[in-house]
């Protein structure tokens, strides 16, 4: 889809083949995509650090990962190795490897044992066994689910299909498919107690989600170090060296309409970026309140408006005391029950009902953690009495005292539960910093802080899914509300997201020229 503007002709300084509104993966990686064609990219960023949920920040001179603390699909032959190949950084990344015989564990209650999920489908499958020996039907068809899902999602195997073949496996309800799995619930919560992967629910989360996701994992699983942003620091450095533009700290207030098109960008300080095509890597819901256009029908704005988001977190990372904490070349993801749908509605009372905890490796004392980072879910409502301020590292406001007493007494109760399962964590916390909803609501400019962005509703799938296109025909979307969220996710909406300008089974050929 190529759409040339005929309009007069703006500032020859400020016009560019494409214009991008965000700076997260979705739209470096689309940048990066369309700059290898020889297209000339502009890319508008609000914050001063690209990347969006690829963001880190530093505590006591340790690097922390904001958002993604291990990826899927890095593995060789795996559709993201392929992607980032292609786009000219996987040789620059530094990829640590996770346990081959378990990259999560999951523990419940007050339960010593850890349930690992491991990589390799037979490997998998085999680490279950010794714990489910009576289950290795249920384990079989699990792995094979696992294969049909991602066979039936093209863009996943980076090949043509259309959008009949998603449909024939997107309506199944993920609880419903491990109930006629097996009748063994424990095996069930195992299977599902990483669901913070992707914010689950028992009623609404489809299959695929959880399908697309651990299916990554098994493949694969890395960190990458020392950081998350490296990602976004490398595609940033891609989109340089061919003479792309990225503008930090700059944000944009409006996208005008002229004859039915998106004509320029512009931000707080009045420029204007001017283009033939626009990119919006940013909320849709916050991308309507940038357009006035009657192109988009109040039935859209409504819909969108409307959508629920996924819930959001908080997040405690630690620096420890050198030699004292025992590293982990795993993840825990502990559920308070064994019902592991019941964290995300947790009450209030009740948290933290789940957690999921990451280690960093210190470099000079192996066989031990230098840092370890704590998530749990959390209601927005739980903040929502401080949500009027902004708290940004270009902008600092000052929540309050209320608000450092609620985050040091969430710290505690968090504390409390990782004591339990890592006792070596108790007076060996050399610094410590808490991130509330409203933390991830202003670093990653997502509503309410949501984790994934709008949450995928299997009985609602036609509301709940979002295209790269619009009614307006030279703006396009990408992002983690569009298809699927995740660092994996993402990207492969980036490349849907390029395709629409170049064509999908040109770019596709060149991505997996096999």
């Amino acid at each position: 889809m190529n759409i040339f503007i005929d309009t007069h002709l703006p500032p020859p300084a400020n016009t560019y083949d494409v214009v991008i509104v965000g700076g997260g993966l979705g739209g470096l990686l689309s940048a990066v995509l369309l700059a290898k064609e020889g297209m000339k990219v502009c890319m508008l960023e609000k914050d001063k650090q690209i990347g969006g949920c690829l963001q880190t920040f530093g505590l006591q001179k340790k690097v922390f990962d904001s958002c993604v603390h291990y990826i899927g699909g890095l593995g060789e032959g795996h559709t993201l190795n392929k992607i980032f190949s292609y786009a000219g950084i996987l040789d620059k990344l530094s990829l640590k490897p996770y346990d081959t015989n378990g990259f999560d564990r999951m523990a419940f209650g007050n339960e010593e044992l850890l349930y690992p999920q491991a990589i390799g489908a037979e490997n998998f499958k085999e680490q279950l066994l010794q714990f489910f020996p009576q289950e290795k039907a249920a384990l079989d068809k699990y792995i094979a689910l696992l294969k049909t899902v991602g066979d039936h999602f093209p863009l996943y195997r980076l090949r043509m299909g259309d959008a009949a073949e998603k449909s024939a496996v997107s309506n199944w309800q993920l609880s419903k498919v491990l109930n006629e799995l097996t009748g063994n619930q424990q095996l069930q919560s195992v299977l599902a107690g990483n669901n913070l992967l992707y914010a689950g629910t028992a009623s609404q989360t489809p299959f695929y989600l959880h399908s697309l996701v651990l299916e990554s994992y098994i493949h694969s699983a890395h960190k990458v170090m020392p950081g998350s942003s490296q990602i976004s620091k490398h595609l940033w450095q891609q989109l340089l060296d061919m003479g792309s533009e990225v503008i930090k700290d700059t944000e944009v207030v409006k996208l005008a309409e002229e004859n039915g098109h998106i004509t320029y960008a512009e931000t707080g300080n009045g420029e204007r970026y001017y283009g033939k095509h626009f990119i919006a890597n940013i909320a849709p819901e916050v991308l309507l309140k940038l357009v006035d256009s009657s192109q988009i029908r109040p039935a859209y704005h409504n819909r969108i408006n409307g959508l629920e988001q996924t819930t959001s977190c908080f997040m405690l990372n630690m620096v420890v005391q050198p030699g004292t904490v025992p590293m982990c070349h795993y993840n825990i993801y502990w559920n308070a029950t064994h019902n592991v749908w019941q964290a995300v509605d947790y009450k209030p009372n009740e948290w933290p009902a789940n957690y999921a905890v990451f280690f960093t490796e210190d470099a000079e004392n192996p066989g031990y953690a230098e840092s370890v980072s704590a998530l749990s879910y959390m209601h927005y409502t739980e903040v929502a009495q401080w949500q009027h301020t902004v708290n940004l590292t270009a902008h600092r406001e000052d929540r309050g005292e209320s608000y450092r007493e609620f985050k040091q007494q969430r710290s505690e109760l968090l504390l409390d539960k990782l004591y339990q399962r890592i006792p070596e964590l108790k007076g060996h916390i050399m610094a410590h910093s808490a991130a509330t909803p409203l933390t991830y609501r202003d670093y990653t400019a997502t509503p309410k802080g949501s984790l994934y962005g709008i949450l995928k509703d299997v009985n609602k799938p036609a509301e709940t899914t979002i295209s790269t296109r619009t009614r307006i025909p030279n703006l396009l979307l990408t992002g983690q509300n569009v298809n699927l969220h995740g660092v994996l996710g993402v990207s492969i909406t980036a490349v849907a997201t390029a395709a629409e300008l170049v064509g999908m089974e040109h770019l596709l050929k060149k991505i997996n020229p096999e």
